[in-house]
């Protein structure tokens, strides 16, 4: 999730593209939609939510200049969130909302204007397209891939409304090692305002299985002044839903076999959590007023 200054960085042994001005689309016809919708018709009260799911780049940015190995690398995409989130989502008869394209074009879990909304560095790789891109240009990638997706969770979490007050769930992940520091934990829970839940999470997950290492608030931190505007920030925190941060280490699943069986762990944890949450609401079945 996070970025190295940029004169530790080094460009990634690729072809140069010349400077990206605004053009006169980012997204073809032939490129999907920003984002993808499964098991939209679920009864569950919450959303999965995959802000990093795919490491896709539009046609006509070319790759940003980068290699294709480069965009394989946790710095492309958070690596087996997108397995996570459709087992989370499928288990729990949740709605799932996917990314579909790389947080390098643009990072769907930042404020729109925030630096690393369209980083220029990432883990000391210059992403060569991103470089002295021009304000238009990046107006243009908001307008056509962040704006939607954030309007895409804001109509599935209105009409989730209607029906009570839903939960929504972020699935995340992280690399194992940055800058020579090796990160020990299975997974993580981070949390701001919703320090309860996740507290009681990590106590359950730890206590089905003691050996596990889970962290609270690390690698990264929801206290961070970065969250200010992310996702969990714009459609829980403003509006005073209960939700999940979660955070899985990204060699624990990187295939679907190992994805499957990290979701399970989770989800045997989360499970006596939401039948809490439902049980809260289980009177009038209406929205909190703020």
């Amino acid at each position: 999730m996070s970025l190295t200054k940029r004169k530790r960085a080094t460009i990634s042994p690729a072809v140069k593209i010349p400077k990206m001005r605004a053009l006169k689309k980012v997204l073809s016809d032939t490129d999907p939609p920003p984002f993808q919708v499964l098991n939209q018709r679920g009864n569950g009260m919450g959303l999965v939510i995959c802000d990093h799911a795919s490491n896709r780049v539009p046609r006509a940015l070319k790759g940003l200049g980068l290699q294709k190995h480069d965009l394989n690398r946790h710095i492309g995409w958070d690596i087996g969130t997108e397995d996570v989130g459709k087992r989370i989502g499928k288990e729990l008869d949740m709605p799932i909302v996917l990314a579909n394209y790389s947080r390098l074009v643009v990072d769907l879990n930042r404020a729109p204007h925030h630096s690393e909304c369209i980083p220029e560095v990432s883990d000391k790789t210059i992403i060569i397209a991103n470089n002295d891109l021009s304000k238009k240009a990046k107006e243009q990638r908001l307008r056509e891939i962040f704006w939607p997706y954030q309007k895409q969770l804001e109509k599935q979490i209105n009409r989730l409304l209607r029906k009570g007050r839903p939960f929504l769930l972020a699935v995340h992940s992280f690399t194992p090692e940055l800058n020579d520091v090796k990160r020990p934990w299975h997974m993580s829970v981070l949390w701001n305002k919703q320090e309860k839940i996740a507290k009681r999470l990590i106590a359950e997950i730890r206590r089905r299985d003691p050996s596990l290492l889970v962290g609270s608030n690390e690698p990264y931190t929801l206290k961070d002044e970065r969250f200010t505007g992310s996702t969990m920030y714009r459609h829980a925190e403003e509006r005073d839903l209960p939700y999940v941060f979660v955070e899985f280490r990204q060699d624990l699943i990187d295939t679907k076999e190992k994805a499957a069986h990290w979701a399970n762990v989770f989800l045997q944890a989360l499970r006596p959590i939401l039948d809490e949450l439902t049980s809260l609401q289980a009177g009038p079945n209406s929205p909190r007023k703020k």
